[in-house]
């Protein structure tokens, strides 16, 4: 899991202390792990945004079933955040969470504020 994370942070250029916090408070490094809404693996993507990954940012498909594929897709949706949010990590956390376009409309979301310090929190811990 670390080496997968590792090795996408490096590619994609994302912190990989930032994207291992990211994955632990998703899913706990478990890529079995299922949400209500239907997110799922280890970086808890959702059907849509796997699609999105795929087609928009990577333009090719990935299994996102196995760890490696779902680590890659989420990976290269965190880098793509921060850079859409000129770096700002709080912002692209809190879009991950809620979608960019409400971060946008609506600023952070409490709940958001929660996640995103929880995120950050752990970054560096795992």
């Amino acid at each position: 899991m670390r080496a997968s994370i590792d090795r996408w942070s490096a590619v994609y250029g994302a912190d990989p202390s930032l994207a291992r916090a990211l994955a632990w408070m998703e899913s706990g490094f478990q890529n079995h792990v299922v949400s209500s809404v239907g997110a799922r693996g280890v970086m808890q993507l959702l059907p849509v945004t796997t699609d999105f990954v795929q087609s928009v940012l990577l333009g090719r498909t990935v299994d996102s079933t196995t760890v490696d594929g779902n680590v890659r897709l989420g990976v290269r949706l965190l880098a793509h955040l921060l850079r859409e949010w000129n770096g700002d990590t709080r912002l692209a956390l809190a879009a991950w969470y809620q979608g960019s376009q409400a971060v946008r409309d609506h600023g952070v979301y409490a709940v958001s504020e929660a996640f995103v310090a929880d995120v950050l929190a752990l970054r560096g811990r795992v």
